[in-house]
């Protein structure tokens, strides 16, 4: 069976690509599945998907993405289990202390080359510590340093779209209910529009928990 490749999808379009299917996870998971994000990166999210096994080869979700769905308390540890299933070797290395060029150089067992390496070793590194896998001061330099000075070209819009895609329905305890959808790009709002949205989002939460 031919190995699927390793995840090069930004790792916050990936956060974004479970938050759409808290509304609903279909019976197969497909393109059409995210229609506003573009087909390379529909793509990317099914490779990764694969890769992490939170589908089967007929496209199905595994037990695994139905936890990570349903139990978004705990989807930190979820995904560190995950990670450390499908990279036993790079976990292997003791991340606490790996330098980044040892990093670098075990992922390229996965035989990527280039721009597309480095989106792999990117996603690996913000998804281990959004999991809490433990990091070197120097990896976790890096994964800050990823983030800082010019801005780097971003994937089209589809980073932003939780912000653009979601809505969040409350039922009222008097009757009725009320919908927020969002239709915003995220990395174009001022410091004002940025608390003023979070706010709103915050206090739907909050009724609706």
């Amino acid at each position: 069976m031919e190995a699927h490749p390793v995840p090069y999808v930004p790792f916050r379009t990936f956060l974004a690509a479970l938050e759409t299917l808290e509304r609903g996870c279909p019976n197969q998971l497909d393109r059409s599945v995210w229609p506003s994000s573009s087909g390379a990166i529909q793509g990317q999210l099914l490779g990764a998907f694969r890769f992490l096994g939170l589908m089967d080869e007929a496209q199905c979700p595994s037990a695994e993405l139905r936890e990570l769905i349903g139990k978004k308390e705990s989807r930190r540890p979820l995904l560190r289990r995950i990670l450390e299933k499908n990279y036993a070797t790079l976990v292997a290395m003791d991340l606490s202390r790996t330098s980044p060029h040892q990093l670098e150089e075990a992922m390229r067992q996965y035989g990527l080359t280039g721009a597309t390496h480095k989106k792999a070793l990117s996603f690996f590194l913000q998804a281990a510590q959004y999991a809490g896998l433990p990091l070197s001061v120097l990896l976790r330099a890096k994964i800050r340093g990823s983030g800082g000075g010019p801005r780097q070209r971003r994937a089209p819009a589809v980073e932003a779209v939780a912000a653009i895609a979601a809505g969040k329905t409350v039922h009222l305890k008097s009757g009725g209910s009320v919908t927020l959808t969002t239709a915003v790009d995220l990395f174009s709002l001022n410091a004002e529009d940025r608390k003023f949205v979070f706010e709103l989002i915050d206090r739907m939460r909050e009724y609706g928990g």
